[in-house]
């Protein structure tokens, strides 16, 4: 176990050895310091006293470096440069200038607009890394909470846990209906509601937060409640499950530029018009939270000049 005292070096310690060091002079480096000659001897010997070793040959016109102060000149440059940095570093962090965030997202409902914000992104702020993690919205949330992630991108709900959070609204989707080529309506530009009564449904509670009470609120609209026959996982299963003819998927209008060879997307008319909010998630009070803030008025920008 090691006995004795802990070390007490400081930054002023080595700084007066380096100016030390390069002057070779005493009093020239207790000058170029602006502090007198004798409490600057005084820090140099109290130096070489708790490190155990003379760093300096005292000679008749000065002082000459040791081969153990020569090296512990090109350590003591570099613990002061690395302090420098670390100093920098932590300046540009605070101002937005440098820094990493994680994103979460879901690519169903923003593979329209994320790549620009990206790309913008990297012009203003190319000192901030964004990594971009796929993960559904109540993953995204807990993960938010966990500070896991910094920004999270989903459907805004009134679920209370997105009371824990800042939530800026980006954009507004249209809905579209998703239908089977084969189905009697798949012919028509426009799909009314009420027309819908008595299809099967495809249920996407896990890419819309409370999905089921959203599709009864609108299907309400038209007197009826939505028979949810099948629970999909996403986007691409739900428009498998489509495709198979197990039933028909409302959902925000991003949904149209998935590859599909046996589904067609048809617009949806409703008594009140029906939008789904795409809003950016992101914790009170959290790290980063300049550059957070930043992130997402590049989010709002590019979603605005969609």
């Amino acid at each position: 176990m090691r006995g004795g005292p802990e070390p007490v070096m400081k930054f002023r310690h080595l700084e007066y050895f380096i100016a030390a060091a390069e002057e070779l002079n005493f009093t020239h480096a207790a000058d170029r310091l602006h502090v007198s000659q004798p409490p600057f001897s005084k820090q140099i010997q109290d130096l070489e006293s708790e490190l155990g070793v003379n760093l300096f040959q005292r000679e008749r016109k000065g002082v000459a470096l040791t081969a153990a102060g020569k090296a512990f000149l090109v350590d003591a440059r570099g613990i002061l440069e690395a302090c420098d940095g670390a100093v920098k570093k932590a300046q540009r962090i605070n101002r937005g200038e440098l820094g990493a965030l994680t994103v979460g997202h879901m690519a169903a409902l923003t593979h329209d607009f994320l790549g620009q914000a990206l790309e913008l992104w990297q012009r203003i702020s190319p000192g901030i890394v964004v990594d971009c993690i796929e993960m559904g919205p109540e993953s995204q949330e807990r993960a938010l909470l966990d500070g896991r992630i910094e920004v999270g991108i989903l459907v805004i709900s009134d679920r209370p846990i997105l009371e824990l959070l800042r939530v800026q609204l980006l954009t507004e989707h249209p809905v579209t209906v998703a239908l089977p080529k084969s189905h009697p309506q798949a012919g028509h530009s426009e799909i009314r509601l009420p027309a819908l009564k008595e299809e099967p449904f495809i249920g996407l509670n896990r890419m819309y937060p409370a999905y089921g009470d959203w599709l009864q609120r609108v299907c309400q609209q038209s007197g009826f409640s939505p028979r949810i026959v099948r629970e999909a996982d996403g986007a691409a299963s739900a428009l498998a499950f489509v495709a198979a003819g197990f039933g028909i998927a409302l959902a925000s209008q991003p949904i149209r530029k998935f590859p599909t060879r046996d589904v067609v997307f048809r617009d949806l008319w409703a008594p009140k018009p029906v939008r789904i909010p795409l809003g950016a998630a992101w914790k009170k009070n959290g790290l980063y939270s300049e550059v957070v803030t930043k992130f997402v008025t590049t989010l709002k920008q590019v979603c605005s000049d969609a």
